[in-house]
C-alpha cells in the first residue's frame, strides 16, 4: 500500500516540477526595452477601489503619486468605508488625487465590481491601472507597464507581485494562492493578477469584455484576460525587482483571501474540488510517511528524495517571487506551506457550501460559474 502511495506521490510531484519548469519560463519578462519616453504617451488613470483601508491607504497613494510617468490622473473610490478612510483621500487633492464617492450596490453586482466599474466610467485615461491598496509601486513601474502593454503589442496585462518583506511572518509562512494561479493557467486561461492589472481603455466597451458581463464573478479580471486571450491580446508576466511591483498583505488577509477564490478556482464543482485535494494530498503524503513510525529504509529514502523535491521545486517559484529571507525560510517549509493549503480548499469548500463567504462584509453568492475554473492543459 505504500508503495502504491509513493508512486502516485512521485508522478504528482514530478508533474508540479515539470510544471513549475515551463511556466516560469513562458510568462518571464524577457526584456523591457522603452527606458526613454515613448513617441506617443498615453495617458494613464490609476484607478484604487478602497473599503476601510486606514493601514495602507496614505502609503499606496503617496507611491503611486511618486511616478515618474508624466501622464496620469489619480482616481480613488471609498466603497462605503465607515473608518477614516475618505478622509484619508480627501487629503490628497491638492496632489492631484481625485475623490470618488461609491454608489449604492445594485443587484447582479459585487461592492469591488461595481467600484471598478464606476472608476471606468469616471477615468479619462487611454489606459487604466487597476492596483490593490496592498500593492507597492516604485517611481519607475509605471513607464515600464506602459512600455510592456505597447511592446507587447497587447490591450491587457497583468503582473505576479513580488513579496519583498522577506522578514514578516505574513511573508514566511502566507498563501500559495499566486502559485497555484501561475501553474493552473493555460494559453487558453491564462492567470491574472488582481493585485495590479493593465487594460486599454477602449476594449473596456468592446462586446464581452467590460466589467459588465461579470458582475458576480470574485475574479473579474480573469474574465478579462480569458476573453482577451482568444484574440491575442493579454499578457501575463512575473513581476521582477526592477519592474518594482510587490505587495504587503497581513497572515489573516491573505486566509481570506484564499477561502474566497479557491473554491471558486475548482469551478465549483465538486469532483474538480476532490480532484485538487487528493493533489495537494499526494504532493504532502512522503512528509506524512516520514512522521509515522512503521517504515523500512527504502521506504524512509523514497520519501525523502520526494520531500526534497517538493521543497527544491517550490524553490524555484520562491526565489523568483520573494526577496532573499523570505525565500531561504519558504523553501523548507514548502511540504508544510502545502498542508496548510489544502486546509484553506477544505475550508473554502465548506464555507461556500453553506452560503458563509463574504467579501469586505458583504456575502457573496454561490453560484456556479464555469469560467471561474482555471485549465491545468495548454
Amino acid at each position: 500500500m505504500l508503495y502504491a502511495l509513493l508512486i502516485l506521490s512521485t508522478l504528482a510531484i514530478v508533474s508540479l516540477a515539470y510544471r513549475t519548469l515551463t511556466t516560469l519560463r513562458h510568462y518571464k519578462i524577457v526584456d523591457i526595452s522603452s527606458e526613454s519616453p515613448l513617441p506617443e504617451m498615453p495617458t494613464v488613470s490609476v484607478c484604487i477601489a478602497v473599503r476601510n483601508e486606514t493601514h495602507a491607504l496614505a502609503q499606496c497613494l503617496e507611491r503611486v503619486l511618486a511616478s515618474d510617468y508624466a501622464k496620469l490622473e489619480v482616481l480613488v473610490l471609498d466603497d462605503s468605508s465607515d473608518d477614516g478612510t475618505s478622509l484619508i483621500i480627501k487629503s490628497f487633492a491638492n496632489a492631484g488625487v481625485r475623490f470618488v464617492p461609491g454608489k449604492e450596490l445594485p443587484d447582479g453586482w459585487l461592492g469591488k465590481n461595481h467600484a471598478y466599474q464606476t472608476l471606468i466610467d469616471e477615468a479619462s485615461g487611454d489606459v487604466l491601472l487597476f492596483i490593490d491598496v496592498d500593492t507597492s509601486i516604485k517611481p519607475t513601474t509605471i513607464s515600464q507597464l506602459v512600455s510592456l502593454l505597447v511592446d507587447s503589442d497587447v490591450q491587457m496585462l497583468s503582473v505576479l507581485p513580488r513579496r519583498d518583506d522577506g522578514y514578516r511572518l505574513s511573508a514566511i509562512f502566507g498563501t500559495m494562492r499566486y502559485y497555484w494561479e501561475l501553474l493552473l493557467g493555460s494559453n487558453s486561461s491564462p492567470p491574472a493578477a488582481s493585485a495590479l492589472w493593465m487594460v486599454d481603455a477602449e476594449t473596456l466597451k468592446t462586446d464581452g469584455i467590460g466589467l459588465a458581463n461579470y458582475g458576480l464573478s470574485v475574479r473579474p479580471e480573469r474574465h478579462m484576460a480569458r476573453q482577451l486571450t482568444a484574440r491575442n491580446g493579454y499578457r501575463y508576466f512575473i513581476g521582477t525587482e526592477k519592474l518594482g511591483v510587490s505587495y504587503e498583505k497581513h497572515l489573516h488577509s491573505q486566509h481570506e483571501t484564499a477561502l474566497r477564490l479557491y473554491y471558486p478556482m475548482t469551478g465549483r464543482k465538486l469532483m474538480n474540488w476532490l480532484a485538487c485535494s487528493v493533489y495537494l494530498s499526494l504532493l504532502v503524503a512522503p512528509l506524512v510517511i516520514i512522521l509515522s513510525i512503521q517504515w523500512d529504509n527504502l521506504i524512509l529514502t523514497w520519501s525523502l528524495l520526494l520531500v526534497i523535491t517538493v521543497s527544491a521545486t517550490f524553490g524555484l517559484f520562491v526565489r523568483r517571487t520573494y526577496s532573499h529571507l523570505a525565500w531561504q525560510l519558504r523553501i523548507p517549509l514548502g511540504p508544510l506551506l502545502i498542508l496548510q493549503e489544502l486546509g484553506l480548499l477544505l475550508i473554502s469548500y465548506v464555507r461556500y457550501r453553506r452560503g458563509t463567504v463574504t467579501w469586505k462584509g458583504r456575502s457573496i453568492q454561490a453560484q456556479p460559474d464555469r469560467h471561474d475554473a482555471l485549465k491545468m492543459s495548454d
